[in-house]
């Protein structure tokens, strides 16, 4: 019996050894996050110079396995992360207020499908709104390389420092806004005439 018992929980270990590296397979993970006190230091603001972020706007990742060719966004089920896409520090709105961190997100450690070695091309997108298509203000960083990513159980790291460079948001005009720049601008010829 004593036998029969170890036997037991020596299978379902190694059956959940086993699980845990084919889960794994075919994933690269990532902490997501502009800053991590150790030389990674992007803050994200509105327009040069502007007001830092807060707790309105929110991060996604693009992410690239074929050298940039093309992106794919990470979806929120991809992830892995219950708080992804991520939302900014504790700052409220455009209160750039950086003793509460404004400008940061802190994101948990996210999944990058697909990956299996090699490096990866990143951008980071930040945005007001219920998704960056439809956004208010919106803005991305230059796309940057990661050499490579943890999988199975190596620990997941931060964006190497200076791979992720500080990028700002820019109001996005809505149809309207645009279409009575339009006439003001055809009236304005008109006139002229």
């Amino acid at each position: 019996m004593k036998n029969t018992k170890k036997i037991l929980v020596i299978s379902l270990t190694l059956l959940g050894l086993s699980i845990g590296c084919w889960t794994s397979w075919g994933q690269g993970s990532i902490n997501f996050a502009n800053t991590n006190f150790n030389g990674l230091d992007a803050p994200i603001t509105f327009s040069p110079g502007g007001l830092r972020l807060g707790s309105e706007f929110t991060a996604d990742l693009l992410y690239s396995l074929d050298g940039g060719a093309t992106y794919s966004r990470l979806t929120a089920a991809e992830s892995g992360s219950a708080t992804y896409p991520t939302p900014f520090a504790f700052g409220i709105g455009t209160d750039g207020d950086t003793a509460n961190y404004a400008g940061y997100f802190f994101g948990n450690t996210v999944t990058i499908p697909g990956y299996t070695s090699g490096a990866v091309s990143f951008i980071v997108e930040a945005y007001h709104g219920s998704s960056y298509a439809v956004a208010d203000w919106k803005g991305q960083s230059a796309s940057f390389i990661v050499p490579s990513l943890a999988t199975g159980l190596t620990p997941p790291e931060f964006f190497p420092a200076g791979s992720l460079q500080p990028f700002f948001l820019i109001p996005e005009p809505s149809v309207f806004a645009l279409a009575g720049l339009g006439g003001a601008a055809l009236m304005a010829f008109l006139r002229k005439k």
